[in-house]
């Protein structure tokens, strides 16, 4: 700001800096204080890194995460043979994969400390995870829920399946969740399904496919649910076919080998044949050289009788 006499400004004066003199003038008993001492700066604290576990350490039990509750498989012959059915076509249909694990009646634990909370799934699958057999399965240490849940229904559970424990798999964040009725009796339709949403759980609408009494598709398994009035199959889109139930897989399974021990018994009959072939071959060969040692004595000796009678006559 440009100074105007009179404006109520303080003109700006510039201070008298001393000339050497002027410091040599200063007392010499002037006092100097101590400098402060040092501040000493904080050490950090180095932080502990803790290390994940390795995949194949995932799913060990240990005292506060046992592999067991005390709860049967199944409480009827229908329910374990579905949930051995259902188990073992998913876990041939994701066998080849990796990242991909199939459970059975497995705790699955989706709280921690002093006292954890776990469910037992009937079957389930989880995708993004390491595939080997685990004790159990612990949602903080495979960093995630499973993906697809199915409940196969009984009548002692049959309420809390489409209840309590919709509700409790839903706040695990589990994708898709499953019911089953294979007896007919508990569920109307036999066959339910509920895909989580931003709101929550949505149920999947009926497919409405001809011949069928049910179908529902998976987006998670990439596969369609078909109930006809009297068995779940897994229908496959890409393929354009069922997956084989374990009945057929056994089926199919004796089949090839009865077929593998009829082409090993072919292969034993043969080699017999060959032997006995080898044999009389061996057999023949030897009379053959019996024959032709004998056939070179009765040389040895006409020769020797020619021989001798020939001397005699001279």
């Amino acid at each position: 700001m440009r100074y105007t006499p009179g404006a109520g400004v303080r003109p700006f004066r510039k201070r008298s800096v001393p000339t050497k003199k002027a410091h040599q003038a200063l007392p010499s008993a002037a006092v100097v204080e101590p400098a402060p001492p040092p501040v000493p700066m904080p050490v950090p604290r180095r932080k502990t890194v803790v290390e994940p576990r390795p995949p194949r350490l995932r799913g060990r039990a240990d005292a506060r995460h046992p592999a067991e509750d005390g709860q049967l498989m199944a409480s009827n012959g229908f329910e374990a043979r579905k949930m051995v059915d259902s188990e073992t076509i998913l876990r041939c249909r994701f066998e080849p994969e990796d990242d991909v694990y199939v459970g059975i009646d497995q705790l699955v634990y989706y709280t921690e400390g002093a006292n954890p909370k776990s469910v037992a799934p009937d079957v389930f699958v989880s995708f993004g995870v390491p595939n080997y057999v685990r004790d159990i399965y612990r949602i903080s240490e495979e960093g995630k829920p499973p993906d697809w849940v199915i409940e196969i229904a009984s009548p002692s559970t049959c309420k809390y399946d489409v209840e309590g424990k919709k509700d409790l798999y839903e706040a695990m964040g589990v994708g898709e969740y499953w019911v089953y009725d294979p007896q007919g009796d508990m569920h109307d339709p036999r066959l339910r399904a509920w895909v989580l949403g931003p709101s929550g759980y949505e149920e999947l609408a009926d497919l409405k496919r001809p011949g069928l009494e049910v179908a529902l598709r998976s987006e998670v398994l990439g596969l369609e649910f078909h109930f006809d009035g009297e068995d779940l199959r897994m229908w496959d889109p890409e393929d354009q076919s069922y997956l084989p139930p374990l009945r057929f897989a056994l089926a199919e399974r004796n089949e090839e080998r009865r077929g593998r021990l009829a082409a090993e018994a072919k292969v034993e009959t043969l080699e017999a044949k060959v032997e006995t072939a080898e044999a009389r071959a061996d057999t023949a060969e030897a009379k053959a050289k019996a024959v032709e040692a004998e056939r070179d004595e009765e040389r040895r000796t006409r020769l020797a009788l020619e021989a001798e009678l020939r001397r005699l006559r001279s």
